[in-house]
């Protein structure tokens, strides 16, 4: 019992911390949280008089695990978070292995064969989503989704504003991707007073072509939050 509270705490702790580095750092946080809850309750279900059955961290493992691997891969593919997968991932894989390992040696070898084979599937899907969340990261396209609800909710400055996501909303193989975080960042910072920091990225932005190869709905996006902002700031004063 105290080998499976180690292992799906401390997963959890370590998905946490590991979602802090997220540009949505809420998804990856809720399920740690919601994985350390458990692991709480199975530790205090050891003193419990009424003993906990071996199967039921392995019933937690799996079921938590399956559902994260297929929310994961939903946020992973709206750009929103890439570490969940792979340590829902974990989950999912330990508590197979636990579910095919109990009473392998009373099985016929078909059924050994098929066990190898489902083991061997689920661990070589848990490579690929290790691969892709934690070796691929995060790309540049989810620091841009978040630059951009952090500006609508007016949250510029610090490491998690708008100037912060926008300077890592970079890719090698879009470039209309660097053109827009330029964009944004020269409306940002007129909007701030710093015209010095507009005019590096306005000289950027001419490099990629300039303002005419970005939709007018980003642009129209972005003077809509600072626009908003100022007028926020006018009514405070």
């Amino acid at each position: 019992m105290w080998d499976w509270i180690a292992f799906l705490g401390g997963t959890a702790a370590l998905l946490l911390w590991m979602s802090r580095a997220q540009p949505f750092p809420e998804i990856g946080s809720r399920w740690a949280w919601a994985m350390l809850c458990f692991a709480a309750i199975l530790a205090m279900s050891t003193n419990s008089p009424r003993l906990t059955t071996a199967e039921t961290p392995v019933v937690i493992a799996g079921c938590m695990g399956a559902i994260g691997v297929v929310m994961g891969a939903v946020h992973d593919r709206r750009n929103q978070d890439v570490v969940l997968a792979p340590f829902a991932g974990m989950w999912f894989v330990a508590a197979t292995i636990a579910i095919l390992t109990e009473g392998w040696s009373e099985y016929t070898a078909p059924e050994q064969w098929f066990g190898f084979f489902v083991a061997t599937t689920v661990i070589l899907l848990e490579l690929f989503l290790f691969w892709k969340g934690l070796v691929i990261g995060v790309q540049g396209r989810s620091w841009s989704q978040a630059a951009l609800r952090q500006l609508d909710r007016g949250l510029i400055d610090g490491d998690r504003g708008a100037i912060s996501m926008f300077e890592k909303s970079w890719s090698v193989d879009e470039s209309w991707l660097d053109a827009m975080s330029h964009s944004a960042l020269i409306r940002i910072h007129e909007f701030k007073g710093n015209h010095k920091a507009a005019d590096k990225h306005r000289n950027l932005l001419e490099r990629l072509g300039g303002e005419e190869g970005i939709e007018d709905a980003w642009l129209e996006k972005i003077d809509r939050c600072l626009a908003r902002l100022a007028q926020t700031h006018t009514e405070e004063e």
